[in-house]
């Protein structure tokens, strides 16, 4: 007598574990595409660079493996992910920037648990920004980065212990500094006052231009309240952009990634144009999780000409270098 044939084997139901993996991975990049039914949905926005990652993997393993409904399924989730990774650099402003217009400013969430006071101050120090707004500034924060009131005495501090202080060092002159509740926007639909944070507002005078600088912050997409509050916020900033009269630079840790609503709902029928290689992450990188949510955007003639992301200096972000440029359209 015989034993019976075994409906599956270890190793079937080892590659049949791994290719429902994938194959439920590779799911979450179309689910992140109707983030405007639901927030939940729009939290599969942000993964695009991992999605990309796994549909590389399973790929190759579907063709080796005969598998061509998933090899159908990986190619096509490849293509979109590449596609939607691509995009986000094609909106960046082009043109040469003219004249002795140069502006360098620091953009970093410090993260109010982190620790290492003095190694951010030295690498401030070290960054030579004209202009350096910080997010998550405490009040320790604040008392350890006393030193750079001197080297730019133009500053608005705003500690708070809930995540959600701000700062704004400058060496270059500053009016109309104000620090403003988002709720003094024209906002549409808020309900809860709770969930609505402050942003810094100024305008700066260079070699004969003139910018308005936004320096923002909203709360992250946790539930449906905070969601919706991060896409109304971002939107408000959008319309009050479009009749800010003079070209405009908003940065920030937006909580949202290029691909998301509120990221949409920020640029929709805008001028606003964004820095290059927005994609890159700046939040928890390197890790499984990393994602793109701080960014920088302007409106012409104000451009980018670098963008450089900052080392781990202890946060879970990283920092922003922005080295801005001038470019009047041509006659």
């Amino acid at each position: 007598m015989t034993d019976s044939p075994r409906l599956l084997s270890s190793k079937v139901r080892i590659e049949g574990l791994f290719e429902t993996c994938l194959f439920v991975g590779l799911l979450g990049s179309w689910l992140g595409l109707v983030g405007q039914w639901h927030w939940f949905l729009d939290l599969f926005s942000h993964f695009r660079l991992q999605y990309a990652l796994a549909a590389s993997v399973a790929l190759p393993w579907a063709i080796w493996r005969h598998r061509r409904p998933l090899a159908i399924f990986a190619g096509v989730t490849l293509l979109l992910n590449a596609w939607l990774i691509a995009r986000s650099d094609w909106a960046v402003a082009g043109g040469t920037p003219q004249g002795d217009f140069e502006v360098r400013v620091v953009s970093f969430n410090v993260l109010t648990s982190n620790e290492n006071h003095a190694g951010v101050l030295r690498w401030l120090q070290e960054a030579d920004a004209d202009v350096v707004f910080l997010m998550e500034v405490s009040n320790a924060w604040v008392k350890d980065l006393e030193p750079l009131t001197t080297s730019h005495p133009h500053h608005l501090v705003a500690p708070r212990e809930d995540n959600f202080g701000l700062a704004l060092y400058s060496r270059l002159p500053l009016e109309d500094l104000a620090l403003q509740n988002a709720s003094d926007l024209p906002l549409e639909g808020m309900a809860d006052a709770e969930i609505v944070t402050e942003f810094v507002r100024a305008r700066l005078k260079v070699a004969g231009h003139e910018f308005t600088f936004l320096g923002v912050h909203p709360v992250p997409p946790i539930g449906r309240d905070y969601a919706t509050a991060r896409n109304e916020q971002l939107a408000a900033f959008r319309r009050f952009i479009a009749t800010a009269g003079v070209p405009t630079l908003i940065v920030g840790d937006l909580n949202a990634s290029p691909w998301s609503v509120a990221y949409r709902e920020l640029t929709r029928d805008s001028d606003l144009r964004p820095s290059p290689r927005a994609w890159i992450p700046t939040w928890r990188s390197p890790s499984p999780t990393m994602i793109p949510i701080d960014h920088a955007l302007s409106t012409p003639p104000l451009l980018f000409r670098q963008r450089t992301i900052g080392p781990d200096l202890g946060s879970d972000h990283r920092a922003q270098i922005l080295d801005l440029g001038w470019a009047e359209p041509h006659p």
